[in-house]
């Protein structure tokens, strides 16, 4: 059996250990199925007009029973016959709590700063497995997220902790979180503030992010991000201006950059 196969294997008896509750769960399925086809005009090609195509599908299952969820998303790409697992959890929603396990990689990020800077990828605690926990306290929503990875014969330690309070169409948020795994690329921790509010049909958002590496050499660096969304009206669409800039160290997660990165762009 190949590997990919195998491991699909295991998660699906995961997703069914719910024993007896099982047989009392509702299920619910979603999917997409993507197919793209490609041609080539290239001298010595054998495609011909148009080469193979490529089918990409993504097939969710979520199993819930009492206070229990499951999850198991594969994708399977036919052009290559390769079988993957795009996301699989269980989560246990108790009244005032849910907690998620989550085998193939759990993370926090930094809102939407760092992943438009140019100095790579955004500042989030390394994707591995581990638990998220989230607390909503109205108008609060508290979060924690919690991994790990082995490292020798350590274990180093990933979290992200967040604060969400919302009221009247304004949204008010807070990240605080770190990596203990010198090889990742943000390591150091992170802190942050966002500010969302919705009037009508205009929406503002406004953040701020910063980044402090704890590598030798490398220097404290942060950055802002603002859009402003205006709704023309139903079935009209939305125009979208937004701005991100950050300075040299962020932009280049922790080792100054030559310049400054700025954007500003609609759609």
């Amino acid at each position: 059996m190949k590997k990919g196969l195998i491991v699909v294997a295991v998660l699906v008896a995961c997703v069914f250990g719910f024993t007896g509750a099982v047989l009392a769960a509702d299920i619910s399925t979603s999917g997409t199925i993507e197919f793209k086809v490609t041609g080539t005009s290239q001298d010595g090609q054998a495609s011909g007009l148009f080469g193979a195509g490529d089918v990409l599908v993504l097939y969710s299952v979520t199993l819930t029973s009492g206070t229990f969820e499951t999850n198991l998303t594969p994708k399977f790409n036919l052009a290559d016959e390769a079988l993957e697992v795009e996301d699989a959890y269980i989560k246990w929603v108790p009244d005032t709590l849910s907690i998620t396990m989550k085998p193939l990689g759990i993370d926090k990020d930094l809102f939407d700063i760092a992943g438009m800077a140019g100095g790579g990828d955004p500042p989030v605690i390394p994707s591995n497995p581990g638990l998220g926990f989230e607390v909503p306290v109205v108008p609060f929503t508290f979060d924690l997220v919690v991994n790990n990875v082995a490292v020798g014969d350590d274990a180093e330690f990933s979290y992200g902790f967040g604060m969400k309070y919302e009221l009247d169409g304004v949204t008010l948020e807070g990240v605080y979180g770190g990596t203990g795994v010198e090889a990742a690329t943000w390591y150091g921790s992170f802190y942050g503030a966002a500010v969302t509010a919705a009037l009508d049909s205009l929406t503002i958002a406004g953040q701020y992010g910063s980044f402090n590496p704890e590598a030798a050499g490398l220097e404290d660096g942060s950055g802002y991000f603002g859009s402003l969304a205006y709704a023309l009206g139903e079935g009209l669409g939305t125009v979208t201006l937004k701005y991100t800039g950050v300075d040299k160290n962020f932009n280049g997660a922790g080792t100054p950059t030559d310049k400054d990165y700025s954007k500003i762009y609609g759609e």
